[in-house]
């Protein structure tokens, strides 16, 4: 008995192969649809049809063409076409040879089945051994939950900690805890304000609000300005989650960019070949601002739009959003980031994100690596604190904050000032009220 596995585009394409080499007296195992194929942005895969044939070389026998076709086709039917109506009968010899090879495939039905089963769960524990996050992802979150937990016990016994504490600074206590502080930060900014002014200057109002002020900014870091027309060639690229705002981001640097100077080489090149409405929507920037756009659906083009445009001074790089499974699209940034060109990586959280949410998905990205972080959607939140936790925890850079639609308007290069002033709770409209200037130098 021989055993088989044939590849085709097609059905018919696959019965022809199997027909070709093992002969018409082969018996169709099993046939399925797979995925194979893929490369770099997992474009390039294609459906094909896999066909598992035997055949029994010992009791093959001599049988005249024009019997042996029909034979093949009467078991095509059978396997393949089950409600057809039942094919004419042929000679006895070719219908005891094939009825043993149907007795075969029947027996070998079971231990194909075992098999496939054995094999996907080899590749299961082979996946799990080359990405531990699938086993430790969900402990870690279990961890972080109890963190909270063990934060919000630890806050309340604070609270009895800080009762005698001067009335202005429990009231400085209390409204950052209110505004999603985390409990413990808040405690060590008050007691740092008490051990350096000492208790008769905490009375001085000016003094210590100046004082606190200071060590939360410490607590923070920001960037300065990326785009820039005293910088010489740059290339950016903006990775996070889908629905953060990625692309209408990139328009906005891409404005930011022909404002300062409508002479400067900037290219738009996206990788979210998985939403028409992004290509769509930059297609009308690129238009508007007049500035090429390059759509690159696998890394073979990503390379050749790079190489095309050797020589403009900003790259503007859009990419698709990533599901916390997909390790592939994390190793396909990271080839990004691994080219001759330098690459700076700015991950994009929205403001409304958990507090959570946001340090997984830093966690996640890690790898790509970051460089820098862009916050947008401020203007739907009313409470900064969570955020201030995210950013005083990861000490990773901020590089802009982002308010709103307009384009390049509701931009504004990061500082720690603004950052202080979220943690605060003032809404998104009076902190973004008066920007600091987009080629200003970050407080």
């Amino acid at each position: 008995m021989k055993l088989k596995r044939f590849e085709a585009l097609s059905l018919q394409e696959a019965l022809q192969a199997v027909k070709a080499e093992l002969g018409p007296e082969a018996v169709i195992v099993s046939s399925r649809r797979i995925q194979k194929g893929g490369g770099l942005f997992g474009l390039l895969s294609q459906s094909i049809i896999e066909v598992t044939a035997a055949v029994d070389r010992s009791s093959q026998a001599e049988v005249e063409p024009a019997r042996v076709d029909r034979s093949f086709q009467s078991l095509l039917a059978k396997r393949f076409v089950p409600d057809a109506p039942a094919p004419p009968p042929v000679q006895a010899k070719a219908d005891h040879s094939f009825s043993e090879a149907l007795q075969v495939a029947n027996a070998l039905d079971p231990m194909t089945q075992h098999l496939h089963e054995m094999r996907q769960e080899i590749q299961r524990l082979r996946e799990e051994q080359q990405d531990p996050e699938r086993v430790l992802g969900p402990l870690r979150q279990e961890l972080e939950g109890l963190r909270i937990v063990v934060g919000q016990v630890l806050g309340s016994q604070m609270d009895k900690r800080v009762e005698g504490l001067p009335g202005d600074l429990m009231d400085v206590y209390q409204s950052l805890v209110s505004q999603g502080v985390n409990p413990q930060t808040a405690h060590h900014l008050v007691r740092a304000v008490v051990e350096t002014l000492g208790t008769a200057g905490v009375g001085n109002r000016e003094a210590m609000k100046s004082l606190l002020w200071e060590r939360m900014e410490e607590a923070v870091a920001v960037s300065g300005p990326a785009v820039s027309k005293h910088y010489g060639q740059k290339v950016m690229m903006l990775v996070g989650p889908t629905g953060v705002g990625k692309t209408t981001t990139i328009a906005k640097l891409a404005g930011l960019a022909r404002q300062q100077d409508e002479h400067r080489r900037t290219v738009l090149i996206t990788l979210d070949t998985y939403r028409v409405a992004a290509v769509e929507q930059l297609r009308v920037f690129a238009k508007i601002l007049k500035i090429p756009l390059e759509v690159a659906v696998s890394h073979k083009d990503f390379m050749e739009c790079m190489g095309r445009h050797q020589h403009a001074d900003l790259l503007l790089i859009d990419t698709a959003g990533r599901s916390p499974k997909d390790q592939a699209g994390y190793d396909e940034l990271f080839a990004i980031t691994r080219g001759q060109v330098h690459v700076e990586t700015h991950l994009v959280l929205a403001a409304p994100m958990a507090e959570l949410v946001q340090m997984d998905t830093i966690r996640r990205y890690q790898s790509v690596p970051i460089h820098k972080l862009i916050i947008t959607k401020l203007d739907e939140v009313s409470m900064g604190g969570g955020l201030y936790n995210v950013l005083s925890q990861t000490g990773l850079p901020v590089s802009y904050l982002s308010a709103g639609q307009r384009v390049p308007e509701d931009l504004e290069v990061a500082t720690r000032t603004r950052l202080v002033e979220l943690a605060w709770g003032q809404s998104p409209g009076q902190v973004l009220q008066e920007p600091v200037p987009l080629t200003g130098v970050a407080h």
